[in-house]
């Protein structure tokens, strides 16, 4: 399934290799809390210290996602909400990799989890 984004990706610098999100159709992807696992994986993706836009507004936009996701999802394991909550304070002071730790870890909580990180920092 990953086969065909390592060929893409062969050939590319860093920047332009992280940039490419992997192709996985639908229905190989079956997660309870997919919009969830959506809005962090969005998130991480906006909060990239190697991204060349404006990382402030950049954060807010990513506490934006991650709060609508949260009100949509309150079924989600607690242990997910409470490490997406501590995030999303640490992106209101500016401090993304303590937040990118954070989110990551909270995807480790969603039950059927994807196995691939949409970015890398």
């Amino acid at each position: 399934m990953f086969e065909a984004d390592r060929r893409r990706v062969a050939g590319t610098g860093v920047k332009q290799s992280a940039l490419v999100l992997p192709d996985c159709p639908k229905a190989a992807i079956i997660v309870r809390h997919s919009t969830l696992d959506q809005a962090i994986c969005d998130a991480l993706v906006l909060i990239r210290v190697t991204s060349g836009g404006d990382l402030a507004v950049q954060a807010e936009q990513a506490r934006k996602c991650l709060t609508k996701a949260m009100t949509n999802a309150p079924e989600a394991p607690q242990q997910a909400l409470a490490h997406i909550a501590a995030a999303d304070e640490h992106l209101e002071y500016g401090e993304l990799m303590e937040a990118r730790t954070l989110l990551t870890a909270a995807r480790g909580f969603l039950p059927g989890r994807r196995a691939a990180v949409a970015a890398r920092a």
